[in-house]
């Protein structure tokens, strides 16, 4: 909800509930209960909310007795409404309705606490409270506070759900003036379909001719986006680098076309459930155009998956498992998937080294073994064989068992050999006999690979190595030449340093911020980047804009190339090899992981 727009539905909510008028009057009682109650409506009345609710949680304490009980909880759950305390007064209204839901007091106890549930932007939980209270009133006034509150929620909230079902307990009197006033508020919102059937429940029929005017007319208006990432918790600090990436091009495109575009952070606190539940609230919002986010793979799955029926185009810029675009049809994923670094390799050693053998050393950290699922299924896949697959622990040090476990494989020896007896019937260490295969497939962490790969030169395991992004760290590269052996991998994470859209945007990043931009404010950069361009043809229109970004080809950006294949994810992928310390661009990216991704 628009912070603005929540300050006007709040001055409509106070209006409201200072003019309720509920039917206590003077109360039958004690004299004593008799003069304190009226001394508290008598605070209440002059303002002194502080010293009503003081005055009814006494009475509610002294004479839990009392047949006027419920008056007492309910004035003083009012006190606490007033005096901004929506927690206490939510807990007090609840506890009221459940014991006493047959009150005259229970429809306007929902009301309050209708309000108090969108004091707290809980808007759903608000809609459900103010149709009880439209259901259950007797009360003219009330139900003309209710309609108002009501069409408030809808006009000013970027969302509200609203299931038919909610309205079936509602007299018919009652229930189709109701929709007629809801249901125009629903096609704005973006639900036109729900709107047609309570439309339809009354025998009426929606006029779908306006909702075209209507939504001509909002194509005048700023461009919306969303930004949905985590600005709060452990998070938070990778969200920012995305958003601030975002800001910078933001007000590129303001200056470039003139036009009005506006990023509206929503946070998620990294939290796939709260990802999930805020782009569904963007979805019913007609005047965002698009979103960027999550940032986590889980978030993003969750989220698309969740926008699968809805039209809200998805950016995500930095989740990285393969599948994500599969979920919906309107999402886009800006970093190629961890799999395709598997399929590049298998492919490159296949086509470029002609390699008809494969070793595979991997750590069981998840984003490895899906590159080395997808490294084996593609080198057999082309008619290569992959002789052993080896699986370390991350707090592994010592490999030398693993690695002579494959030199067993590959020599056909038991792994407990200790001698090798030769043709001559020498005996040897096996340790110091040379292996050879074509090549080895190595993924795994910076940490990892420093201890990795002089062990693997130790043990004399020879051929071709292929490793994964990881492999871009200095603390590999630097580890010499006759360590790497001019090893080959692929990495999105290498910034297009060179290129001219990331030379600009790292000057105006320098400029705002002070400092370099890291690689998550490039993605930032882009993902805004191609949004607004796109949204540029799509005439306020999401599923314009959805058809321009599927269009993306050979894209040069600030994080790199980028090119949104048939499953809208981007498949570029530059491939680097280790000389004299430097991870080298060896051509042009790939274009036979894309193949892939397309069959």
């Amino acid at each position: 909800m628009r912070p603005n727009l929540f300050s006007a539905f709040i001055g409509l909510v106070l209006a409201i509930t200072v003019v309720t008028v509920t039917h206590a009057g003077g109360i039958d009682d004690l004299s004593e209960v008799v003069a304190d109650y009226s001394e508290g409506r008598r605070l209440m009345r002059g303002g002194d909310y502080f010293g009503a609710s003081r005055i009814f949680s006494q009475l509610e304490g002294r004479y839990a007795d009392s047949k006027n009980l419920d008056l007492f909880i309910f004035h003083r759950s009012k006190c606490d409404y007033y005096l901004g305390e929506f927690s206490q007064a939510v807990a007090g209204f609840s506890y009221f309705l459940s014991r006493y839901s047959a009150s005259p007091e229970a429809p306007y106890a929902h009301l309050f606490l209708a309000n108090c549930h969108y004091r707290r932007e809980n808007v759903t939980e608000a809609v459900k409270s103010y149709l009880e209270a439209y259901r259950l009133s007797n009360d003219g006034r009330l139900d003309e506070i209710v309609q108002a509150s009501l069409e408030a929620a809808f006009s000013t909230a970027s969302s509200v759900a609203l299931a038919p079902e909610l309205l079936e307990n509602l007299p018919a009197n009652k229930r189709c003036p109701l929709v007629r006033i809801v249901a125009p508020l629903l096609v704005q919102s973006g639900d036109a379909t729900a709107a047609e059937q309570l439309l339809a429940s009354c025998g009426e029929r929606l006029d779908r001719s306006r909702f075209e005017q209507d939504r001509g007319r909002r194509k005048d208006g700023p461009i919306s986006i969303a930004m949905m990432l985590p600005f709060s918790g452990e998070m938070a600090g990778y969200g920012q680098e995305i958003y601030n990436g975002a800001v910078i091009a933001a007000e590129q495109f303001r200056t470039e076309t003139g036009q009005n575009l506006e990023l509206e952070p929503y946070d998620t606190r990294g939290d796939p459930i709260d990802a999930a539940r805020v782009a569904t609230e963007l979805a019913r919002d007609p005047s965002v155009l698009a979103a960027i986010g999550p940032l986590t793979s889980d978030a993003a799955a969750v989220t698309s998956a969740t926008l699968a029926c809805r039209s809200l185009p998805l950016m995500v810029p930095a989740a990285t498992q393969a599948g994500l675009t599969r979920l919906s049809d309107n999402s886009f994923q800006l970093s190629p998937n961890i799999e395709l670094q598997g399929l590049m390799m298998a492919r490159y050693a296949v086509d470029s080294l002609n390699a008809d053998s494969a070793v595979i050393v991997t750590s069981t950290s998840a984003d490895h073994l899906r590159m080395s699922r997808a490294f084996a299924e593609q080198f057999e896949k082309l008619g290569g064989t992959v002789a052993a697959v080896e699986y370390y622990r991350s707090r592994d040090k010592d490999f030398g068992p693993y690695l002579r476990d494959v030199k067993a494989m590959l020599w056909g020896l038991h792994p407990d050999s200790i001698y090798f007896v030769n043709e001559y019937g020498d005996t040897l260490d096996p340790d110091g006999i040379p292996v050879s295969v074509d090549c080895l497939y190595l993924p795994g962490s910076p940490q990892q690979l420093r201890l990795l790969l002089p062990q693997i030169r130790f043990y004399k395991l020879e051929g071709a190595y292929l490793g994964s992004d990881a492999w871009a760290d200095e603390a590999v590269t630097k580890l010499g030449d006759h360590v790497t052996r001019n090893a080959v991998f692929p990495s999105p994470f290498l910034s297009a340093t060179n290129s001219e859209e990331y030379m600009r945007f790292a000057a105006a990043y320098d400029t705002r911020f002070g400092k370099r931009p890291p690689r998550l404010a490039a993605l930032g950069y882009d993902a805004l980047r191609l949004t607004s361009l796109a949204a540029l043809e799509a005439d306020g229109d999401r599923e314009k804009l959805t058809g321009q970004l599927s269009r993306t080809v050979d894209y040069i950006g600030a994080s790199g190339e980028i090119n949104l294949s048939a499953n809208r994810e981007n498949t570029r992928m530059p491939l680097y090899r280790i000389a004299d310390g430097e991870a080298l661009p060896i051509g042009r990216s790939s274009s036979m992981a894309e193949e892939e991704q397309t069959e």
